[in-house]
């Protein structure tokens, strides 16, 4: 086994395990060093990727980027998608080219995400956090996909723990953070974030906890080549 995806609810624990399993196993982790990578080959600053980090943006800022943006589409002709991030982000680049775009766009800084995750998980041995991988990479036989969830209050007593939200701030971070998540994978790759065939295993931290959780996926992890191979009965 290669790759892990870990898709969770916010409040979920989630993201600690995708760091835990990641220690244990020697795998490289992939979570918010994502987004450094994506800024780096973007050149631009990890505050602008963050913007879009698994936040869909609302429809209608969207379409008024594209009519209220002089030179949106032509922009787009003949460049890349890196090119058009970079010339729409980097004043170097935009004078060079003419071009005075004021924002970056959210399907250019997804695109480039996708790249990215492509390049790194040909490297092997890597947990990668969220950001759509179980769709990205699901056609491969050595990616292991799984997801972190806990019932709402399980989640809002961790956000307050984790996070030191009052538990009015923890109800109103949980739900809408969640529900980008969710906007996220369906506008940009089409999939129900909760459907669990998109995954092999589904981990509730409510009743297994953090560290078991971390068992759980780092054995499912060494299982899953022999589990997918076809199996002869006599």
């Amino acid at each position: 086994m290669s790759v892990i995806t870990i898709s969770r609810e916010y409040g979920s624990g989630g993201r600690i395990i995708g760091e835990k399993v990641a220690n244990v196993l020697g795998y490289a982790h992939m979570d918010k060093d994502l987004m450094v990578e994506v800024a780096r080959q973007a050149q631009v600053p990890v505050s602008e990727v963050e913007r879009f980090d698994e936040q869909p943006e609302h429809p209608a800022l969207r379409v008024l980027r594209k009519f209220l943006t002089p030179g949106y589409a032509d922009t787009l002709t003949g460049l890349s998608e890196y090119e058009w991030w970079a010339t729409a982000t980097v004043p170097e680049l935009s004078a060079e080219r003419n071009q005075a775009l004021s924002a970056l766009d959210e399907e250019v800084y997804v695109r480039l995400t996708q790249e990215v995750i492509s390049q790194l998980v040909e490297q092997g041995d890597m947990v990668l956090v969220g950001r759509g991988s179980q769709a990205l990479l699901a056609d491969r036989g050595d990616t292991l996909h799984v997801r972190v969830v806990a019932p709402q209050p399980f989640r809002v007593d961790m956000l307050m723990e984790m996070e030191e939200f009052g538990r009015d701030e923890a109800v109103r971070e949980d739900r809408k953070v969640n529900e980008q998540r969710k906007r996220y994978l369906k506008r940009h790759f089409n999939i129900q974030w909760e459907d669990a065939r998109h995954y092999h295993l589904t981990i509730n931290t409510a009743l297994t906890g953090i560290d078991a959780a971390v068992r759980i996926i780092a054995q499912a992890s060494k299982l899953l080549p022999k589990m997918g191979a076809k199996e002869t009965i006599e």
